[in-house]
């Protein structure tokens, strides 16, 4: 009993420290995509500054407004002038887990495609082509860090449920048995009995 007692709290420290984990990457990557707003205005500014039009700019407005969880959407929606005027209808996609993997992929084509272009010129460090390669990088990175910290957190939770609630070897059936096997020996009125009588078990509850 006292090494499976052992083993359940070395298993609760391990999922709060997964949990702790998961908050950290989360939250570093909340941050990096909230960054990317004022990033992808810049990167626009900077195409108009080097006069560069026509394919390659609507191009990039179609990336960045994929970045940004937008698209068009039907004529009955409200209408959006865009910088040269032309009018779009945009809707606004709702933010979930698997919207930064895809931000994050199209944030990478956009890297790829300034790359290429040969008139794409600024001073700023954190526009450079290579820069925002390395920044694509990063937030694909960090996609791959919150699901291995995901998956850790749950295979953590497995393990502890495990050892507290399931099968015949866990906590919670082995101290049923201790209590039942003192009623049993010594009747339930037993003082025996009576001082495991207010030990009560929760229920499993999943976190």
């Amino acid at each position: 009993m006292r090494a499976l007692l052992t083993e359940v709290q070395s298993s609760l420290q391990d999922v709060s420290q997964k949990r702790n984990a998961l908050s950290g990457v989360t939250n570093e990557r909340t941050k990096a995509h909230k960054d990317l707003d004022p990033l992808i205005g810049r990167i626009i500014g900077t195409f108009k500054s080097s006069q560069i039009a026509g394919d390659t700019l609507a191009n990039v407005r179609y990336y960045t407004r994929l970045v940004n969880g937008r698209m068009k959407a039907g004529s009955n929606r409200p209408a959006v002038a865009s910088e040269n005027n032309e009018v779009e209808s945009l809707i606004k996609r709702p933010q979930t887990q698997q919207s930064y993997v895809v931000k994050a992929f199209n944030f990478m084509r956009l890297a790829q495609l300034i790359e290429k272009v040969p008139g794409y010129a600024t001073a700023a460090a954190d526009l450079q082509p290579a820069a925002l390669m390395k920044e694509a990088e990063r937030l694909m990175a960090l996609n791959v860090s919150w699901s291995d910290a995901k998956v850790a957190l749950v295979n953590a939770r497995i393990q502890r449920d495990t050892l507290l609630y399931k099968g015949v070897d866990s906590l919670v059936s082995n101290a049923m048995a201790v209590k039942n096997y003192l009623r049993v020996e010594f009747g339930p009125q037993s003082l025996q009995a009576a001082q495991l009588s207010e030990l009560s078990f929760t229920k499993r509850k999943i976190r």
